[in-house]
């Protein structure tokens, strides 16, 4: 369990004091910025509120999905034992259940719920729910009112439960005779405050008025408010609450609600936590305020629901003063004018007096507080030169548009590959256009597809610059170098510039797809071009089991032997030379003295296979039948495979040993693919070798590790004679070890069994199934050409396509979905090529493998930028490994401790000295960490000015906070130029609770500085 950095301790003392006091509303907000750890926020409150989980504590965790609602509640109780934390977390996921269910026998009790399924609003549609609820319903129905339950329909409660209706009622009775006392009494109170009085014949008038599921719906709804009467809870976090803001604006007239949030008698209302980086729009363009969206109107709403009408009342007052202020200072002309420096004097008491008014309320961390935007990444211009078959592309497509919809061609053209091809029906345009053939058109056909051959260059200006940065020999590698290789990088990994990881951001959902599709298909014709069949080529396995244990056998074993006895880490920063020598001492000095055999010629050219001198040598050490029995439940009906896991278990023990066969040892203790994978693992899960778990091993190498690297496109870009010689090479050449490594360190905090479900983490996302895309055919063509995407694929609300597993060529199933394909891209496999649009850019993590952003739609303000930029600028992303690496690797190799667990949790240990008194540094925030950003070019194009308007804009936009029209706000503040801007820069409110604006500063007064100019 990590613990809090200095910035979250100031913000949760700051909570802690606003829920001390139960004559107030004990109310408060945590905003920090995106991936700055708010969840580590509320475990820490929970456990001081909890008083180290001694104290009875009932919290209420509600999240947008079940989901996150699930995945987040083990986290909020992770101060626990892993036994406690079962028993609080096992708990129903809706509030109508509650009552229903014994409460945990532990004194911290956490409730994961959904605003939908246990919070309906007053307008919402209502469902009948679980047949167990409507069961308990009919009981208490039964129990609080007994001739209106006799008088009822008896199918009005079952609903569509039949045969097992009998068997809900039964175990509703049991479950009634354990619920507390008290519980019939608080539901007609419950009936009493959702019907009207009096109750029985409010009820029946619903009967009349209401659908069965409606009518079912206002009774689960009453249920639910019985529970929160008869088992109110302490605590209420409101994850992302911006997803389901509803809550908090029904929060006054909505019973359920008044119940949830409010005091009762003389118990003080629970402490409400709310969670969110983006609570309120930080920023809104003319077009959305036309809309109704008004920011700042929004801020003061929720201002209000933590503070009450007053002080909302107060915080609006000073926002508009202080607005009036920052206008002043902007279009004051004269610089050196007496009555400027009075102005931002004022503008400074007005900021510090909101600040003082709000922290109380809220507290929100950022990234700029202690480092500048442009300092922590670096702009790319990539050159878009448009071709004379780009211009034949985009005449093609206005031509055929209708007279109504033709302005509509240059947005598309712009922005989308191929866009006669990729539109699809989801466009008006494309919906009523008329394409002709276009035969000297360069597009997709399925002649082009089946012979796997792209063009030298797609009639795409920014698909051209993008393989400029990412060409296809750098996308087909099949992992990521790590930041802290153990040995140089050998092999295509040491030619590689950057690193293969892109996320991209565009504007239409038809992009994503077409440019994943086309990148993907770029790599397939890079190496497969003249090798077969597009639909057979992905068919062909390498890595296939013989009756007869062989080389593919031994190479993916994870030999428990070699992973005990060998560590190539305690040379680490050595030649490979010296590596070798020192993994064959260690497996010297673990075998009997003397098993070499030198005696003869005949005997030092003996030369037996890896995987007979392995199995000897495993069944000597007593470990053969580990090994037989996880291989036999890991190949399931393959009798050949079946064949050879029984022969490794009786295999002879050792007794001699030949050079020969000691240096195929070697070999594979250092470049077997299923050694380096079990080794990385057991540094962080030192039970995985453990008998009962040691089948999950064996089935993430063979199941998981295997069936990635047994891939046409990856083996095709190898060196080697054989299958077996190209993996095993390439785990040496690329460090896969070491990337393995850190992979497992930065994953292991973020699962909910930690590193014991480090195994089928992995597996899962190395099992993900590949997407596709459909190009449109031209004229009156009906055909249409399905490419594969794998290397490069679409995410989110992009118009994917059904999915197979990577390279199989069978039939689609369900597309991946978006968490599936997030979890694989968060790895340092495939896929490397992320495209998005704007449901991408918030809230979710893309950092582990990823350090470039392309906005290949320039975004419309300096908020969304900042937003897109952010999902790779988060906890010890890949740049600051990267720079940890240049700055620690010396202390770390020196470090001993090394050799006991992973060289990652060396670096964390050296890297405190680089923190600051924020904590911000060095994990999130490094000098000459950067990440790089990818924008275009082009000779009409105007995205290299807008970018500078946006990194402009960026530096002041957060002075916006509060204002009304905030588009022309910032337009103002924005014409004095640099000048203005360094006037400004020091106004922006500080709401953290550690004040880190103001500790950020030089000592002596910043705007006095700021006048010299």
């Amino acid at each position: 369990m990590s613990a809090p950095r200095p910035f979250q301790e100031a913000t949760i003392g700051a909570a802690i004091s606003a829920f001390s006091s139960h004559q107030g509303r004990r109310r408060f907000l945590v905003a920090d910025e995106v991936g700055l750890g708010k969840t580590v926020v509320a475990r820490e409150l929970v456990r001081q509120l909890s008083d180290d989980g001694q104290r009875p504590l009932v919290v209420y965790y509600i999240a947008n999905g079940h989901s996150v609602a699930h995945q987040n509640k083990s986290r909020i109780v992770g101060f626990l034992d892993s036994e406690h934390i079962k028993k609080a977390t096992k708990t129903p996921d809706r509030l109508s259940l509650i009552a229903i269910e014994k409460r945990p026998d532990e004194p911290v009790v956490i409730y994961a719920l959904t605003p939908t399924t246990s919070f309906p609003g007053q307008r919402a549609r209502l469902t009948g729910g679980r047949k167990e609820e409507r069961a308990f319903l009919s009981l208490l129905l039964e129990k609080a009112y007994p001739a209106l339950s006799r008088a009822l329909d008896p199918d009005l409660l079952r609903l569509n439960a039949r045969g097992s209706w009998g068997w809900a009622v039964d175990d509703a009775r049991r479950r009634f005779d354990a619920a507390p006392a008290g519980l019939v009494h608080r539901f007609r109170d419950a009936l009493l405050a959702e019907f009207g009085g009096p109750v029985r014949t409010t009820l029946e008038q619903a009967v009349q008025d209401l659908r069965p599921t409606a009518f079912v719906g206002r009774l689960r709804r009453a249920l639910a408010m019985a529970t929160l009467l008869h088992q109110p809870p302490d605590v209420v976090i409101l994850d992302e609450f911006q997803r389901y803001r509803d809550l908090l604006e029904e929060s006054e007239t909505n019973p359920l609600l008044k119940a949830l949030f409010q005091k009762k008698g003389l118990r003080p209302p629970p402490a409400i936590l709310l969670l969110s980086a983006t609570p309120y729009p930080h920023l809104t363009t003319r077009w959305e305020e036309s809309r109704g969206a008004l920011a700042h109107v929004e801020l003061l709403k929720l201002i209000g629901f933590l503070g009450g009408p007053k002080l909302q009342d107060e915080a609006g007052a000073l926002f508009s003063a202080f607005g009036n202020k920052l206008r002043d200072i902007a279009t004051r002309v004269d610089r050196h004018h007496p009555e400027l420096k009075a102005q931002v004097l004022d503008a400074e008491e007005l900021g510090d007096r909101l600040r003082r008014l709000l922290t109380p309320l809220m507290s929100r961390t950022e990234r700029d507080s202690v480092a500048s935007p442009d300092s922590s990444a670096s702009t790319d211009i990539l050159k878009a030169d448009p071709s004379p078959e780009d211009f034949a592309i985009y005449k093609h497509l206005a031509e055929g548009f209708g007279e109504r919809q033709r302005h509509e061609a240059l947005p598309y053209w712009s922005s989308v590959p191929l866009p006669a091809q990729s539109l699809g029906h989801g466009y008006v345009a494309w919906k009523h256009a008329t394409f002709t053939a276009g035969q000297k058109l360069v597009r997709m056909t399925l002649e082009r597809r089946n012979r796997i051959h792209a063009p030298a260059a797609w009639p795409d200006a920014k698909l051209r610059a993008i393989r400029r940065v990412a060409p296809p020999e750098v996308l087909s590698l099949p992992w990521v170098a790590p930041s802290l290789p153990w040995w140089p990088m050998a092999g295509a990994w040491q030619k590689v510039a950057a690193d293969p990881k892109l996320l991209m951001f565009s504007r239409f959902r038809a992009t994503p797809p077409s440019v994943a599709s086309l990148l993907s298909f770029d790599v397939e014709s890079y190496c497969l071009h003249r090798r077969g069949n597009y639909t057979k080529v992905m068919r062909r396995r390498r890595f296939k089991l013989a009756a007869v244990p062989g080389p593919v056998m031994v190479a993916f074993h994870p030999s428990p032997w070699l992973i005990l006895h060998t560590d190539p880490l305690a040379k680490a920063g050595s030649s490979m030379a010296a590596i070798r020598k020192e993994v064959q001492r260690q497996i010297l000095a673990a075998l009997p003295k003397g098993i070499v055999d030198r005696s003869t010629a005949k005997a030092r050219k003996r030369h037996r296979s890896g995987a007979a001198v392995l199995a000897s040598i495993e069944r000597s050490a007593e470990l053969a039948t580990r090994s037989t029995r996880a291989w036999k439940l890991t190949l399931g009906d393959d009798r050949a495979a079946q064949s050879a896991a029984a022969r490794w278990g009786k295999a002879r023990p050792i007794d001699r040993l030949s050079p020969m066969e000691l240096a195929d040892l070697v070999d594979y203790a250092i470049g077997a693919p299923g050694v380096a994978l079990g080794r990385a693992l057991f540094r962080h899960d030192r039970t995985i070798l453990d008998e009962a778990r040691y089948p999950e091993l064996v089935q993430l190498s063979w199941q998981g590790l295997r069936a990635y690297l047994d891939n046409p496109i990856i083996l095709a870009t190898l060196p080697g004679k054989t299958a077996v010689d190209q993996v095993m090479k390439a785990v040496v050449d690329g460090g896969l070890e070491s990337v393995l490594d850190e992979h497992f360190w930065l994953r292991t905090p973020q699962l909910q069994e930690g590193s014991a479900g480090l195994a089928k983490d992995l597996k899962a996302a190395l099992g993900l199934r590949a997407g596709g895309f459909t190009f449109h055919g031209l004229g009156r063509s009906a055909e249409k050409v399905s490419v594969r995407c794998h290397v490069a694929m679409p995410f989110g609300d992009a118009e994917a396509e059904p999915s197979t597993t990577a390279g199989s060529g069978a039939a689609p199933t369900a597309p991946a979905r978006p968490d599936e394909v997030r979890r694989s891209f968060n790895t340092p496999f495939w896929p490397h090529v992320l495209t998005t649009t704007s449901v991408g850019q918030e809230g979710l993590d893309f950092h582990p493998w990823c350090s470039r952003v392309v906005h290949w739609d320039l975004s419309s303000n300096p908020l969304d930028l900042e937003q897109r930029e952010g999902r790779i600028q988060r906890y010890a992303g890949l740049v600051i490994r990267r720079r940890l690496k240049e700055l620690l690797w010396d202390d770390v190799v020196r470090d001993l401790t090394v050799l006991h667990g992973s060289p990652w949790q060396c670096v964390a240990r050296h890297a405190e000295r680089l923190a600051d008194t924020s904590g911000l540094r060095p994990w999130w925030v490094l000098d000459g960490a950067q990440i790089q950003r990818h924008i275009f070019q082009r000779p009409f194009g105007r995205d290299q000015v807008r970018f500078a308007q946006l990194r402009e804009q960026r530096m002041i936009y957060r002075l916006a906070l509060g204002q009304p029209n905030q588009e022309d706000f910032i337009a103002v503040l924005s014409r004095g130029g640099e000048a203005t801007h360094r006037l400004l820069q020091p106004l922006v409110l500080d709401l953290s609770s550690m004040g880190l604006r103001k500790l950020a500063r030089p000592t002596g007064d910043a705007s006095e500085e700021n006048f010299d100019i």
